[in-house]
């Protein structure tokens, strides 16, 4: 289906964008001689962009629809790769990301949407999964190429024009990105929404067959008759999905599942490891995680959104602990290795699926990307917190203070998610919306 293609590559590009940074800041701190709270902000500013494409993305979505918001995103993405090639200082280096970080936060918002008001109930977990299945290829990717372009020269080499190759590599992705979107279909709840009743039947038709089209067109109509659309029935009549999608949303960032990855190589040369080999660890820890994202992707729609992030989550709280443990009694480099790789794998089959399914599922069709704007806000907002704090509370706590916080993250994750989320596993959108008003949503 080329709107799961699209989706999913949509992801790839969030994925390379958000985390190429990582094999960039060692090399650029060098150059531009940042101290701990600039190597925060030059890690952490492209999240700031990402704060302001959640915020409009989702009126950008619900009023030009969702392919020429993807558009959008793919424009993004392109510029930023090819600007911070040529960044002259810090401030034009900021500026590109800050570009960048508008197209990762849309296209967090604008792609889970896409594809979870497409897809058919009896798979949508899987099909907004592969959308996150999409992050995990990008971020591979961009490991894999941090590591091939680190190899190419040495370490003066790498300070002065290497980091730059890391990031232009991404426009490659994005000019595809945009020539995928042409072919896809429009979302046809927008396209009801809007009043194009034929248009979304003709779509329906095609990815259900005619018989299930008529039948969720009349759910369709029915649902956005209940609805006003305006944004303040989400803080009277859908203020509980409100609230639970800003909660879940920052709470699969508190354990640290951004600044990990964004200054992965450097916490292997914390360890002790040598730079080559601290950025070969990170491509094994990128193939953990699409492995842990392929078994989600199987499991989603089997086990079940609320089970995944428990498990998961309790994964990555023991992972993290003993990441701190090890740093604390300063053990072995394979040690930090292998509960790294086991946190990203609970992340991977957990929260890292799980939070995007639940956030694009649980809102109604009309204020469901404004909805998702500021969920999705939340995710960034405490992301792009962990980049900037990570160095200092290096230099603060240390390392091994660093982890067990994480962990005391994901400890606080499983109570709240434990406590609060239902499941909503084998509902329809519509159904969904419904029990928030009946009050009969089972957990």
């Amino acid at each position: 289906m080329i709107a799961a293609s699209v989706s999913t590559l949509g992801g790839l590009l969030f994925g390379y964008d958000n985390i190429v940074i990582s094999g960039a800041i060692g090399y650029l701190s060098q150059l531009f001689h940042l101290d701990a709270p600039g190597v925060g902000w030059a890690a952490g500013c492209a999240l700031v962009g990402c704060i302001v494409g959640c915020a409009v993305a989702g009126a950008v979505a619900d009023y030009l629809g969702k392919k020429k918001g993807l558009a959008l995103c793919a424009v993004c993405f392109a510029l930023s790769s090819a600007g911070i090639f040529f960044a002259a200082d810090l401030h034009q280096f900021v500026i590109w990301r800050l570009i960048g970080g508008l197209g990762i936060g849309a296209a967090s918002v604008i792609s889970p949407n896409y594809i979870a008001e497409i897809a058919p109930t009896r798979v949508r977990g899987r099909c907004v999964t592969l959308y996150q299945l999409g992050i995990v290829v990008g971020i591979l990717a961009a490991v894999f190429v941090n590591m091939l372009i680190q190899r190419m020269g040495n370490d003066a080499w790498n300070i002065a024009t290497g980091w730059r190759w890391m990031f232009f590599a991404g426009i490659f992705p994005a000019l595809l990105f945009g020539l995928m979107i042409l072919p896809a279909v429009e979302s046809p709840r927008w396209l009801m929404k809007m009043g194009r009743r034929e248009n979304a039947l003709q779509v329906l038709t095609e990815l259900n067959g005619p018989e299930s089209a008529a039948i969720e067109a009349r759910e369709i109509e029915n649902a956005l008759a209940s609805e006003e659309g305006h944004l303040s029935e989400l803080f009277t009549t859908f203020r509980r999905p409100l609230l639970l999608g800003i909660m879940l949303a920052g709470l699969q960032q508190i354990s640290g599942i951004t600044p990990i990855f964004s200054f992965l190589p450097e916490i292997f040369r914390t360890a002790g490891t040598a730079s080559g080999d601290a950025f070969f660890q990170s491509v094994l820890v990128s193939l953990v995680n699409l492995f842990f994202t392929l078994f989600a992707l199987w499991l989603v729609d089997r086990a079940g959104r609320k089970t995944l992030i428990l498990a998961g989550t309790a994964l990555q709280f023991i992972s993290l602990a003993l990441v701190g443990w090890f740093y604390h009694i300063h053990g072995s480099g394979l040690a930090v290795l292998i509960f790294v790789m086991s946190f990203v794998a609970g992340h991977a089959f957990g929260n890292g699926v799980a939070c995007w399914v639940i956030i694009s599922e649980i809102y109604p069709t009309k204020v469901r990307g404004r909805a998702m704007s500021i969920a999705t806000t939340a995710l960034w907002l405490v992301g792009y917190l962990g980049n900037q704090l990570f160095p200092i509370m290096q230099k603060a706590l240390g390392s091994d203070g660093t982890f067990w916080c994480f962990s005391a993250g994901a400890l606080l994750t499983i109570i709240l998610v434990a406590l609060l989320i239902p499941e909503t596993k084998g509902r329809s959108l519509e159904e969904i919306t419904k029990f928030w008003t009946t009050d009969h949503f089972a957990s």
